[in-house]
């Protein structure tokens, strides 16, 4: 549900736009105030866990996320619905690290790959289904209102439904059930010096370098269901080929997380940091092909709706192994105390600086690359204006993934001195416990 509402906008952004009236760039407001509040709010979801069991903060950021969808679907302007967008990134903000660290925390370090690597497929198996699902009743009626407020509306209900579930049937670990007696204002004191400890430590500032550059075109990727239904593609059709490219992001999580393990147990040290590479080596190539070698296709050609299908699927499945290998390598290189705090502060920086890469889109769209507002809401489809978003989605992917590479090369020298550092100050943690039983 996460991973669904995170892109469920973008996946209506066509017809929201015509609903208001406004450029596809001009929605980049929305992306921006999500990302923004997601970040500002991430962080303190770190100092909460200390008070409060992680299923029940999830539990409670699902509410509130859920209360911004609805607020979304109901605002009778553009600039109501940036406002119920901000609370939903509230929402959303606290419930991602939580999660992540739960998982960090129920996993082996053998065995983390997988499930980060199932978390991920999940994720996007459900994004598939039900972005695939809003984009195709986007612009009919249903209930006596337009089908993407009634798909927000759904989205919020499964998404309460879900974080009510999580607080029910998911335990907190033995050794964080006791609650926390310190006042949250000495827990914040307390605790800075171990955020400050992980913020300087050389693996994490490599990984927050390459994901304030290398989240921008994730979020780029947003306008990819606009940008088909620009180049003469329906909404069901459009649907299909992002679902595909969906699909793909979900097999890449099942066999990222094997391929992982199997790299760390062979390659501990430089394993994951050149199966990152490689994964934002390809994906400039990829979306080359898909902007300029497929968006100059005839959409109406014989073929051309398979082709689309099949290289979206390719891209999705060889460009999405950072969330996996990313989060693997966080919880090798703190102790497991401070895997809230790891992941907090991982969404709090990367999220601000990555949600630029939505207006940046927009302002490459609309200021540089012509796109032409009255002749894309006046027409179902509009070639010229694809052009114009294709090459902002392109532009802003290109140089996001490139310094994104550079940045996990130097990832081949932290890493091992990361891991290594930390291995040992766990076996100090240890050493106390086994010399009094040995006494």
């Amino acid at each position: 549900m996460w991973n669904t509402d995170n892109m469920l906008l973008p996946a209506i952004y066509a017809e929201i736009a015509r609903h208001y009236g406004v450029s596809v760039g001009a929605l980049s407001i929305l992306g921006l105030v999500r990302g923004i509040f997601e970040s500002i709010f991430a962080l303190p979801a770190g100092f909460l866990a200390d008070r409060a069991s992680r299923p029940f903060l999830i539990c409670a950021g699902s509410l509130i996320w859920a209360g911004g969808l609805i607020g979304c679907a109901l605002a009778p302007t553009l600039g109501w619905m940036a406002f119920w967008r901000a609370v939903n990134g509230i929402g959303l903000g606290l419930v991602q690290p939580l999660l992540f660290s739960l998982v960090a925390d129920k996993s082996t370090a053998e065995s983390r790959g997988r499930a980060f690597g199932t978390l991920q497929f999940t994720g996007n198996a459900g994004q598939t289904l039900l972005t695939a699902a809003a984009t195709s009743i986007a612009g009919i009626y249903i209930a006596g209102m337009i089908g993407w407020q009634f798909t927000l509306l759904v989205v919020a209900f499964l998404s309460a439904s879900v974080g009510l579930l999580v607080w029910m049937l998911v335990s907190e670990l033995q050794h964080k059930t006791n609650a926390d007696e310190r006042s949250m204002l000495t827990i914040i004191k307390e605790e800075t010096p171990t955020v400050m400890r992980i913020f300087c430590t050389p693996t994490f500032i490599v990984i927050i370098g390459q994901g304030i550059f290398g989240t921008a075109p994730w979020f780029a990727f947003s306008y990819l269901t606009a940008w088909l239904e620009l180049n003469c593609f329906s909404n069901g059709q459009a649907a299909m080929i992002t679902a595909f490219f969906n699909a793909g992001c979900a097999i890449s999580g099942l066999s990222a997380g094997w391929i992982l393990d199997a790299l760390f147990a062979r390659f501990p040290n430089h394993g994951p940091p050149a199966m990152s590479q490689f994964s934002v080596l390809v994906s400039v190539p990829l979306f080359a092909i898909i902007i300029f070698g497929l968006g100059s296709m005839d959409s109406d050609g014989e073929g051309v709706l398979v082709s689309y299908c099949a290289v979206f699927l390719i891209t999705g499945i060889l460009i999405s192994y950072n969330m996996v290998v990313n989060n693997k390598m966080f919880s090798d290189i703190v102790p497991q105390a401070s895997y809230q705090y790891v992941y907090a502060l991982d969404r709090c920086i990367e999220g601000v600086f990555g949600a630029l890469g939505t207006p940046a889109v927009g302002w490459l769209t609309d200021s540089v690359f012509g796109f032409n507002t009255d002749t894309a809401n006046g027409s179902k489809c509009s070639p010229s204006n694809a052009e114009s978003l294709g090459k902002g989605v392109f532009t802003v992917a290109a140089v996001g993934f490139g310094i994104c590479f550079c940045f996990y090369s130097a990832a081949h020298w932290t890493y091992p001195r990361d891991r290594l550092r930390d291995g040992e100050e766990k076996r100090k943690l240890e050493a106390p416990v086994t010399d009094l039983a040995t006494a």
